[in-house]
């Protein structure tokens, strides 16, 4: 018995076509509203996968975010995962001129963890995400493909007929080709690493030379698993953390010194 595949969470089946042309006569089925969600399923692609965390709140209780940030930081750095690259994350709270946080992000290829450590009135949230960027192509990605082998065709049939046409839109394919191939062979330069990052480009070099395997989301879910690892200990030490000595002004309860800063 087969397992059923893993889809994204804003997955839509393909409409029913029969019931399309052939409506039943059930008032309650309405094919136009599920086809129209198929076609923006199609249009927008699959949601990247981001699993949220809160892992703890800590009432009456105030931390540096700097120090946990740094902690978690040095945790990682004795890791030595290759590849690995960290640092602050601004987000607004709202709206690009609403108050904003900094946020810690942990990135290796498309996999990231964000780290959130901040004040919430008189208490303090310890919050992760973990996610994964792997971009899909979509099919309007396709488009520019047909625009360019359609005007390299008709530059050759310009010069020598139709047999310049596939020439040129076969030599066209072959350096296309040749590039990706390179990227895929060569993973560890510069331009291997930021070929999927451009658009349009990106997700059909991936689609077709580094498609999402269940290798890639074994080394993904390694990678956030050895990160939530560390997070785990910072929990832990935080609960272990000596009771030094009491809060003064709004923050009533326990203050870590060694964690502390102002609000």
């Amino acid at each position: 018995m087969s397992a059923e595949p893993i889809r994204p969470d804003n997955y839509i089946e393909p409409p029913n076509w029969l019931n399309r042309l052939f409506p039943p006569p059930d008032p309650a089925s309405n094919e136009v509203d599920h086809t129209l969600a198929w076609l923006k399923y199609l249009w927008t692609g699959p949601n990247p996968n981001i699993e949220v965390d809160p892992r703890i709140i800590y009432p009456h209780t105030r931390f540096s975010a700097q120090a946990i940030y740094q902690s978690i930081i040095e945790a990682v750095e004795k890791l030595k995962v290759p590849g690995v690259k960290y640092g602050p994350q601004i987000l607004h709270e709202s709206g690009r001129f609403s108050a904003f946080r900094a946020y810690l992000s942990i990135r290796r290829e498309f996999s990231e963890f964000v780290i959130c450590a901040a004040p919430v009135g008189e208490s303090y949230l310890l919050s992760v995400r973990k996610i994964d960027h792997f971009p899909h192509v979509k099919w309007f990605h396709y488009l520019p493909v047909f625009v360019v082998l359609g005007a390299a065709f008709g530059w050759g049939m310009t010069q020598d007929g139709l047999m310049g046409g596939f020439l040129v839109m076969g030599i066209f394919l072959s350096l296309i080709w040749s590039i990706f191939r390179y990227a895929a062979q060569a993973t560890m330069n510069w331009f291997s690493r930021h070929l999927p990052e451009i658009p349009i480009v990106g997700p059909l070099y991936l689609r077709w030379f580094r498609p999402d395997t269940f290798y890639r989301q074994d080394v993904h879910g390694a990678f956030v698993t050895l990160i939530d690892v560390v997070v785990k200990q910072l929990v832990t030490d935080l609960e272990q953390a000596q009771v030094l000595r009491p809060s003064s002004g709004s923050v009533e309860g326990p203050v870590r010194r060694d964690l502390h800063a102002a609000t």
